[in-house]
């Protein structure tokens, strides 16, 4: 586990943030802060060139697009993406590659789609591939080669058509680059005598070069490689300029010249590595068009292309992706290509609801259509309204943080999008009948609700800090927003009574509120994640931790503390390595399990050490299943106790079967007997050659009641575990059915039950015949003490003056039989007449004592974080 400082409160939390500041890697910052300054230079070029464009004309100009301009636009962009399928399809040939087709087409468009929207399209697409084009063998050196060769190729098909277009008409760019038309000629020619020579010193298919660049081995592609990927790089590029070709109204200027604009923007795009060139790129389409178009029309078009070009294939290569996560292609490949696929499908969907919570900040900025406000005031009250879009903004930022959590896999990211998502859909309508925002998000709502799967990870939500770069995206997205809503309402002048102002005629005190709504959530985030102290991490014990604990375990009395040989369990040791705590940690709650052990006289110290280091990390410390003679420790560390239940105690040296008491198992062991059972006790020299039966009859024991594994305070059945412990076997009729392990120490005092497993036709008297016999053999062998384990609230009765956490105990055992069979597994152990000892939670606050319990449920079923 991590450590931390510690001190008074205040300081300590300005030490947590000057910590924090120091432990960040400067260079991780460069990038974030880069694209921040980036992203307010282009929003104060564009507050100066929209000084007289109007919101309201802008939105109008983008919804009276035609049906028809959207087709074209849709059939441009397939275009498109053909030929950057045919480029990746000449690029594998190139290294010497191949990959199904089904897998191409997904390689393919999901890392232009993934590329386009999140930057540095060269690494993120090359990334997609590798997942993709991986399933089919292709090695990270092959796609290396195939990710430079496209890019590189795709660069000069941009250039080819800049110049072509240059020398086809001047004017355009003369009047967008300031320069004179002569320059732009030359340099055009210079361009493509360039590309030429490039061609001519390439070798032919069966003769390739390779040459040496600083420390990177370039691979030249063949004359006809390099030929077809500039013609299919052409294709792709004029696919994509037509994609906004057709949403332009009217252009005086010929598609030649449009080409060489478009493709100036794309090249400044991509040097300026934004997401999709995203700023960069309509900065210099407004600033070159803005004599030619209306700048309303222009500003809609660019809007109506991004949706297009960028948003459309996006989820489209998400859905392909569920489905393949969904096994809905599972026919056609194989379950290794379908898993390895699903791992990118997460990846999307980080992506898709971070663009969707950056739509509802910026939709919550901005004001409904008047005709849709109009109809919305007979049908819902103000309050919903107000309440719908403050709400919305808020969902938003919730969404942009929650999108880091769809990236890891995480089931609680999943079910907290899925509600955020589908409560936004509800809004949506709400705020201002939004039908396209809510189509939006039922698209998102689908896919999530088809990838319920692939989120299996049970870790904490937020238990890992966020990176500078994702807070500072969202900085920005934020930053954005605030400049829409000020463009939208560029010619309201401010009054400090804006902000109480409620009526339905009121946008602007609407956007106002929910763009601080949205703010101050975003910053109070921010601000926790940075000064939070950090969790810490669940370790597993090293080999030297495991053998110091073993050589505690086997020098003291308490046979239980052999559940720390499991594995599954941190350990904390005293100063003097004589005395050890073993712990295990969820979310917030570090949970040890029963008193340290070793010598007493460092119990009080390791202790204290336990709670300090998780006060350390921000978490709750609890003590689980501690014993009555050790309460007094725990208070004076402050914490609080509840009873957790009652421990079965046998003394073996008063152990018998005489008696009336007694009568249930002599009647047990006459019938067992009478079935064929016998036993054998298995010592750690013969573990090896039973391993296998014991196995056989713990999966069938499984498999009986639909069960796995337990951990953290049951015992579990491993290899490792069981070659540490003693087993007692039980045959019948020779056929081995029932076995249970015994953890002793080498005081030969006590011993504990470990793992109980039977098979399902076994003799219903087995487990009470295994039990007596376990019990008569450690009496034989001198032990006086058999512990049967601890029976869950028993011993919890209501009381009129208990404290809540008592009562909450005495709940569950009058109530809880629906879920877990409490006063039947009480009864089973009262049978050998035991004496029943208390055993207490001890945890740091009684009103955690309930998300404590939680905690240490999810630790039983093998989880840890």
């Amino acid at each position: 586990m991590q450590d931390a400082s510690h001190g008074d409160r205040p300081s300590r939390v300005v030490a947590a943030f000057y910590a924090k500041a120091r432990r960040m890697n400067h260079k991780r910052l460069v990038s974030p802060a880069l694209a921040l300054v980036i992203c307010i230079l282009l929003l104060l070029a564009l507050q100066k060139i929209s000084q007289s464009i109007d919101y309201h004309s802008v939105s109008r100009q983008l919804f009276c697009i035609v049906p028809g301009r959207w087709a074209a636009a849709l059939a441009a962009t397939a275009l498109s993406f053909v030929a950057l399928v045919a480029r990746d399809e000449i690029g594998l040939r190139h290294v010497d590659a191949k990959v199904p087709r089904s897998l191409l087409w997904i390689g393919a468009t999901a890392a232009s789609a993934l590329g386009n929207i999140a930057g540095f399209g060269a690494l993120t697409g090359g990334a997609v591939r590798y997942r993709v084009y991986g399933a089919a063998g292709v090695t990270s050196s092959q796609i290396g080669r195939l990710t430079l060769l496209t890019s590189g190729s795709l660069i000069l098909a941009t250039l080819l058509i800049t110049a072509v277009g240059a020398l086809a008409d001047t004017s355009a760019l003369s009047a967008m680059t300031h320069l004179a038309p002569l320059t732009l000629t030359i340099g055009s020619v210079i361009v493509l005598l360039a590309l030429i020579v490039a061609v001519a010193c390439c070798g032919s298919a069966t003769k390739r070069f390779r040459t040496r660049w600083a420390a990177v081995t370039l691979d030249i592609p063949s004359r006809g490689s390099l030929v077809s990927q500039l013609i299919f790089g052409v294709i792709d590029v004029v696919g994509a300029g037509a994609a906004l070709w057709v949403f332009l109204p009217g252009t005086h200027a010929g598609f030649m010249s449009f080409l060489a604009i478009y493709s100036a923007s794309l090249l400044l795009g991509i040097v300026g590595h934004t997401p999709g060139g995203v700023g960069v790129f309509e900065s210099v389409m407004v600033f070159a068009l803005r004599g030619d178009i209306a700048t309303p029309s222009l500003l809609a078009a660019l809007l109506a292309y991004r949706a297009v070009y960028f948003g459309l294939p996006l989820v489209l290569s998400a859905a392909v992706l569920v489905g393949y996560e969904a096994r809905a292609l599972r026919k056609r490949l194989p379950l290794r290509t379908v898993a390895r696929l699903g791992r990118i499908a997460p990846l999307f969907l980080c992506l898709i609801t971070f663009v969707v919570g950056s739509m509802l900040i910026v939709s919550s900025a901005t004001p409904a259509l008047a005709h849709r406000l109009a109809l919305l005031r007979e049908l819902v009250p103000l309050w919903a309204l107000e309440g719908s879009q403050l709400v919305s903004g808020v969902f938003g930022v919730l969404l942009l943080f929650v999108s880091r959590g769809l990236l890891r896999r995480l089931d609680a990211a999943w079910w907290l999008a899925v509600v955020l998502t589908a409560v936004s859909l509800v809004l949506s309508v709400i705020k201002g009948l939004a039908f396209v925002e809510a189509g939006v998000l039922a698209s998102l709502l689908v896919l999530l609700l088809c990838t319920h799967r692939g989120f299996t990870r049970r870790a904490a939500l937020f238990a890992e800090p966020f990176t500078p770069g994702w807070l500072i995206s969202v900085a920005i997205v934020l930053i954005c927003s605030a400049w829409v809503m000020f463009f939208a309402y560029r010619n309201v002048p401010y009054r400090t009574d804006l902000w109480w102002e409620f009526a339905f005629h009121a946008p602007v005190s609407r956007s106002l509120r929910a763009m601080l709504a949205s703010s101050l959530v975003a910053t109070a985030f921010a601000v926790w994640q940075l000064l939070r102290p950090a969790a810490g991490r669940f370790v597993h014990p090293s080999a030297a931790d495991l053998s110091d604990a073993v050589r505690i375990i086997r020098s003291q009395e308490r046979s239980d503390a052999g559940l720390a040989m499991m594995g599954d369990k941190s350990f904390l040791f005293s100063d003097s390595r004589e005395a050890f705590l073993m712990f295990a940690k969820h979310g917030r709650t570090w949970a040890a399990l029963h008193d340290p052990v070793g010598p007493r006289a460092e119990w009080p110290e390791l202790i204290r050490k336990f709670v300090m280091l998780a006060h350390k990390h921000g978490g709750r410390a609890a003590f689980y299943q501690v014993r009555a003679d050790s309460l007094p420790l725990y208070l004076d560390s402050g914490l609080t106790l509840m009873k957790l239940g009652e421990e079965a105690q046998l003394a073996l040296e008063q152990f018998d079967l005489s008696g009336p008491k007694r009568a249930a198992l002599r009647y047990s062991m006459r019938r067992a007997e009478r079935d064929g059972c016998a036993v054998e006790v298995i010592d750690a020299a013969a573990m090896p050659q039973h391993m296998d039966s014991l196995r056989r009859i713990s999966d069938g024991w499984l498999d009986s009641r639909s069960a796995r594994e337990k951990s953290f305070s049951v015992a579990a059945f491993s290899d490792a575990y069981l070659a540490a412990q003693s087993v007692m076997l039980v045959r019948q009729n020779g056929v081995p059915v029932a076995f249970t392990t015994f953890m002793t120490t080498d005081l030969n005092v006590e011993a504990t039950v470990g793992v109980m497993r039977h098979v399902a036709d076994a003799s219903p008297f087995v487990m009470d015949y295994l039990f007596v016999q376990l019990a008569m053999h450690l009496k034989d062998a001198g032990y006086r003490h058999l512990s049967l384990g601890v029976a869950p609230f028993s011993g919890v009765r209501p009381m009129p003056l208990g404290s809540p956490l008592h009562q909450l105990g005495s709940l569950v055992w009058r109530f809880g039989g629906r879920f877990y069979n409490f006063q039947g597994l009480r009864a089973f152990k009262g049978k050998f007449q035991p004496r029943w000892e208390p055993r207490y939670l001890a945890v740091s606050g009684w009103a955690s004592a309930v998300l404590t319990l939680l905690d240490l449920s999810i630790l039983a079923g093998g989880r840890r974080s």
